[in-house]
């Protein structure tokens, strides 16, 4: 059921396209949205010291109550499954400007009886008393004026061009087209039939016509099953629900009709059902649902999935929260706190996550962690950092590169990628200091990634024979740079690899022969 603020909203703005003459069919849209709510719901409007009354309570939007103001209405109360036919003649009598015949009476002139309209009774100074008179008979009267009585005289015609009021009974034959479409699509629909429908069929017919005219009564009898399916603990058939919803909203463009489905999932998302579908988020059957409704939980949904990520024992998991969190920025605030976490393994997965988004938010963070005791932790910071690639996180890298442990090294080296310019340096100054031949390889390629022009000049370097004796470099790692020369591909590294065909070296000869035929392939 609609809130009173919903209710007055939806009712405000219908009532503005009415007044808006050029705005036609977005008048249409907004009044079968109104028309369909009112299929479910009655309300009571009303204004009371100058403020809007729905349902009894008071809101503090005045531009509703204004305008029943401006007309002199005191209360309109409009029964639930009330004519279409008399919504539209009381938007449009309230459109327009106040005449000689009030609303109540306009309404009941054109038969409508199901809406009923309480004006303010005008307060009128006391007039003086009449001077009580006699009937006389219209005969007399004619005869004391010595004429013939006259025939019955007929009601004057209306004037020309004046079409005759017709009763609000949404039969006539100029009933108005928006009138007559809300009808037909009510006619259509009928929501006591669809409230025997299964979640499932009515789904489907979400799917089918995610943005149809009755969109309105499907998702109000969704929210009753929904609210069934809790209470009984039916949490995957409450899973398909939300998740079928956020998919049909997601195929909606129109903005007004959006706006009915954010509002229908506001009222469905409450901290429980968030909670039981962190309970099945893992289970395969409901994993994708259950993270497609908590990423379209915004704030709530990052904090169970953070929760969940916490929790989660297996990266294939991980990878799954990873994926509905991305994109996520409400989270952002929350994953950086929980980088300072007292458990190791939740600084791991949270590391993890931080360079999955490319989170530079999260360096100063990260870097803090460098010195965690666990090793595992810093080959989780190490990775995130060269994934992150910017220049915030070329110092802390640094420091990574020259940690104890070979394994924290190699991972800082795995994670640098193409737009990682801007640790060209720090890679090149970490090599000239590692003595792991395994991180070194790994050191070499991540310089091929980066294809920088500081980058490609630094492989050249490492690519050349060197001195004759001692200062000679090991022909598998020149190999090494050759194929990240390969890697590169920009004009200078090319142009290597064309003069190491020649090399004196076999194998460094047979790599650059390789390289190139690989690039020409592409």
């Amino acid at each position: 059921m609609a809130s009173p603020q919903d209710f007055a909203a939806l009712f405000a703005r219908t009532l503005d396209l009415f007044r808006d003459p050029g705005a036609k069919e977005v008048q249409k849209a907004q009044f079968r949205m109104l028309a369909g709510l009112l299929k479910l719901q009655g309300v009571t409007l009303g204004v009371q010291d100058g403020r809007l009354m729905v349902n009894g309570t008071t809101l503090d939007g005045n531009t509703l109550a204004q305008r029943l103001e401006f007309h002199s209405v005191k209360e309109i109360t409009i029964p639930a499954d009330s004519p279409v036919a008399e919504v539209f003649e009381l938007l449009r009598a309230l459109a327009e400007q106040p005449g000689d015949e009030d609303i109540a009476s306009r309404l009941k002139a054109n038969g409508a009886k199901r809406i009923a309209v309480t004006m303010h009774t005008p307060v009128l100074e006391a007039e003086p008393p009449a001077i009580p008179v006699a009937p006389v008979r219209a005969d007399t009267l004619l005869t004391l004026q010595g004429a013939r009585p006259r025939a019955p005289v007929a009601p004057p015609a209306p004037p020309r061009g004046t079409a005759p009021k017709t009763p609000v009974t949404g039969e006539a034959e100029d009933v108005p087209d928006i009138v007559r479409e809300a009808n037909a699509a009510h006619a259509a629909f009928s929501p006591a039939a669809a409230a025997t429908q299964t979640p499932a069929a009515l789904i489907a017919q979400l799917g089918d016509r995610p943005d149809g005219p009755h969109v309105g009564d499907v998702l109000a009898i969704l929210g009753r099953q929904l609210e069934t399916a809790m209470k009984t603990n039916r949490v995957s058939q409450a899973l398909a629900i939300v998740a079928g919803i956020a998919r049909a909203e997601e195929q909606v463009s129109d903005a007004t009709r959006r706006r009915q489905y954010s509002i229908a999932l506001k009222r469905m998302y409450n901290k429980a059902f968030l909670e039981s579908i962190a309970e099945v988020a893992n289970h395969p059957s409901d994993r994708d649902d259950a993270l497609l409704v908590l990423r379209r939980a915004g704030e709530d949904g990052v904090e169970v999935l953070l929760d969940l990520l916490v929790a989660a024992p297996t990266i294939e998991e991980r990878r799954g929260i990873f994926m509905a969190l991305t994109g996520m920025k409400e989270g952002t605030d929350q994953l950086v706190h929980m980088l300072g976490h007292h458990q190791w393994f939740v600084v791991r997965n949270v590391a993890e996550l931080a360079g999955e988004l490319g989170l530079e938010e999260a360096v100063p963070a990260l870097a803090q962690q460098l010195a965690h005791e666990d090793e595992r932790v810093r080959k989780a910071v190490a990775l995130a950092l060269a994934k992150i690639g910017s220049s915030g996180a070329a110092e802390p890298l640094r420091r990574a590169l020259r940690d104890k442990s070979p394994e924290v090294r190699m991972q800082a080296a795995l994670g640098v990628g193409r737009k990682s310019s801007a640790l060209a340096m720090p890679l090149v100054a970490a090599m000239e200091e590692e003595e792991d031949e395994g991180v070194e390889r790994e050191l070499i390629l991540a310089l091929g990634r980066i294809g920088s022009a500081s980058a490609v000049q630094a492989l050249i370097k490492f690519a050349q024979p060197g001195g004759r004796l001692f200062g000679r470099r090991p022909a598998a790692l020149r190999a090494m740079a050759v194929e990240a020369l390969r890697l590169a591909a920009t004009p200078a590294a090319i142009g290597t690899l064309e003069g190491l065909t020649d090399d004196g070296d076999k194998e460094v000869r047979a790599a650059a022969h390789s390289a190139l035929a690989d690039l020409k392939r592409k």
